[in-house]
């Protein structure tokens, strides 16, 4: 298998299990209380855990496709060198171990509520570290701050939109009338932050493309790989925006005025469950693309 497609597998990994392990602690703090303590917790430690592995995993294979073979990924000077020398090493190395410090922290808190922030923090720091291992560190100066800035908060946005929509998944996979009254709560609930999310994302992502395009760029954006991969993203952003107002705006009030009237919740919980599992996915199949537009070469660079 080549080395730049094991590269993109192991930054699809890190996105994956990144926007559950800093997202879901982060919905635990601002939904409704429910049953599933140890299903989330559970979740959390092992993507925070997979989190640490690949982004181990990444450097290694990042360390090969810079030295041009698999041989370097087992040189002990070559992968110093990538570590000590690069933003891009060193960012692997702080990702690995605050993901790692992160599931220490859930692993001896018990579900205290500081310790859940404190975890937060954690693996707030570890998916930040995604700005200095991507084309948001490629810029210099004053303007190459606010793009750095533009892409910790794209990737922190989309824990928080993602990592949601993990909870949700959670909860609702639960029958129990007491878990879909919260689950129909902590949906109504998310509509503020979920939009501050979406905008936050929208507006960061604006700003990268700007810089990644640049003002010659915009002429070889629809030839370019990079380019054709972000038409695709953009393609599944919108998608993804459509299903989270239909969830907000028809599916939510359909399962709240079920439980309302007492009937049977069946069939709402069901038409939200696909819902947002198709939404997930969508999530997940964007963040693949975000990992092969991390090998690609914008227009700006060409």
């Amino acid at each position: 298998m080549p080395i730049d497609l094991i590269v993109v597998l192991f930054r699809w990994l890190q996105y994956a299990v990144a926007v559950v392990a800093l997202g879901l602690p982060l919905f635990r703090l601002y939904c409704p209380a429910t049953s599933a303590e140890t299903a989330w917790r559970s979740t959390v430690v092992l993507s925070g855990l997979l989190l640490a592995v690949g982004a181990v995993g990444g450097l290694l294979a990042q360390t090969a496709m810079m030295a041009g073979g698999w041989g370097a990924a087992l040189d002990v000077a070559a992968i110093g060198y990538v570590i000590q020398s690069t933003s891009l090493g060193m960012a692997h190395v702080a990702r690995a171990g605050l993901a790692f410090l992160g599931v220490l922290l859930l692993l001896a808190g018990r579900g205290q509520r500081l310790v859940t922030v404190m975890a937060a923090v954690a693996f707030a720091g570890a998916t930040a570290s995604f700005a200095w291992s991507g084309h948001g560190a490629s810029s210099e100066g004053a303007a190459g701050l606010v793009h750095l800035i533009a892409d910790v908060i794209h990737a922190l946005a989309a824990a928080v939109w993602l990592g949601a929509l993990a909870g949700f998944c959670l909860m609702l996979a639960r029958r129990e009338r007491g878990e879909v009254e919260a689950s129909a709560r902590s949906l109504a609930g998310f509509g503020t932050v979920g939009t501050a999310a979406v905008l936050a994302l929208t507006l960061s992502g604006m700003v990268n493309t700007a810089f990644l395009v640049g003002t010659e760029g915009s002429d070889r954006l629809a030839s370019s790989a990079w380019g054709q991969l972000l038409f695709a993203k953009l393609l599944l952003f919108t998608i993804m925006v459509w299903l989270a107002s239909h969830n907000r705006y028809t599916l939510t009030p359909a399962l709240e005025r079920a439980i309302e009237a007492g009937d049977d919740t069946g069939e709402a919980v069901q038409s939200l469950r696909i819902s947002v599992g198709v939404e997930m996915a969508a999530g997940i199949a964007l963040l693949g693309l975000v990992a092969a537009m991390g090998v690609q070469m914008p227009p700006a660079s060409m």
